[in-house]
């Protein structure tokens, strides 16, 4: 590797923390888009019984009215109270990703909720965040 690359990566490193890029943030485990995460919702999704409503309500939102938003309330909802816990806290942004799921999908339902949930797992990176001022709130509903 040339000095001048070994410099850009040092620096990307450096500037960006553990996830220097999107694939990075896809692969580390610490990253809100890590592997464990994803599988971790996919499990909860695959696996009614883990998300029953044991856990009861999340305090940063009530449960949406739709069935799939329901669902998918109480796969993050589970993520919230048996997964996240036992992981360190390296969400950049305010809301973390997971209240910014539950509150997506209390105001916008599955499919708008969704979509905009994607989008946000996808930028959840120090240099997105950074550029935004670690502060990234769900837009406000309609109507």
């Amino acid at each position: 590797m040339t000095r001048s690359a070994e410099r850009g990566r040092r620096k990307n490193e450096d500037g960006e923390g553990c996830c220097a890029s999107t694939l990075d943030t896809l692969m580390h485990p610490c990253c809100c888009g890590g592997v464990g995460t994803q599988a971790a919702l996919l499990l909860a999704l695959l696996r009614p019984s883990l998300t029953a409503a044991a856990h009861g309500t999340d305090p940063s939102a009530p449960p949406p009215a739709g069935r799939m938003a329901a669902v998918m309330y109480r796969s993050v909802r589970h993520y919230r109270v048996a997964v996240s816990p036992t992981r360190p806290a390296c969400c950049p942004y305010t809301p973390s990703c997971s209240t910014y799921a539950v509150q997506a999908l209390h105001r916008h339902g599955a499919l708008r909720g969704a979509r905009l949930i994607l989008g946000r797992l996808l930028r959840c990176r120090p240099g997105a965040a950074r550029r935004r001022g670690f502060r990234d709130p769900v837009p406000p509903g309609r109507g």
